[in-house]
């Protein structure tokens, strides 16, 4: 091979590398929203009440900032309706303990709210697999997580339990 194509074969590559960077960068830019949601929390020291607790912490682990507008609860009958999006139930949360939305949450930044579950919220998280949803601007697509609820199972590692 003489000069003239290994010049044409190191530009090629170089092309493609170069196509191939700018296409991984385009997509990988951006907010990107590691959410984190589970229920049956408790205070320690309790309260006089004793309430249990769903904590959803929501970290923004991309390269540009975001703002949070939203957050809500969702459940589904099957895999195809989550698929679809066809939720059989849909709920805001609108009273909780934490910042206020719209709330701007910079890159590195990291939003937890509290939500103190009732009955109707133990018995969806039992009869249903709930999931937790967070919109947020720059974003047609919403991150959603699994509820995560504490087994109901006895602890036998602490005699006495």
């Amino acid at each position: 091979m003489d000069a003239t194509q290994w010049a044409a074969w190191i530009g090629a590559s170089s092309g493609l590398g170069s196509l191939s960077w700018n296409v991984y960068t385009k997509l990988t830019s951006g907010a990107r929203l590691r959410v984190s949601a589970f229920a049956g929390m408790v205070l320690m020291p309790p309260p006089p009440s004793n309430p249990t607790l769903l904590r959803i912490t929501v970290q923004n682990v991309g390269t540009a900032p975001t703002t949070l507008t939203n957050l809500s609860f969702h459940a589904y009958d099957s895999w195809w309706k989550r698929h679809r999006n066809r939720a059989t139930i849909n709920a805001v949360l609108n009273h909780y303990q934490g910042p206020q939305f719209p709330h701007k949450l910079e890159i590195g930044g990291e939003w937890v709210g509290l939500m103190e579950q009732d009955q109707k919220i133990d018995g969806r998280l039992q009869s249903h697999t709930l999931w937790c949803a967070v919109h947020h601007s720059f974003s047609k697509k919403v991150t959603q997580v699994k509820i995560v609820r504490p087994s109901l199972a006895p602890d036998t590692s602490v005699p006495g339990r």
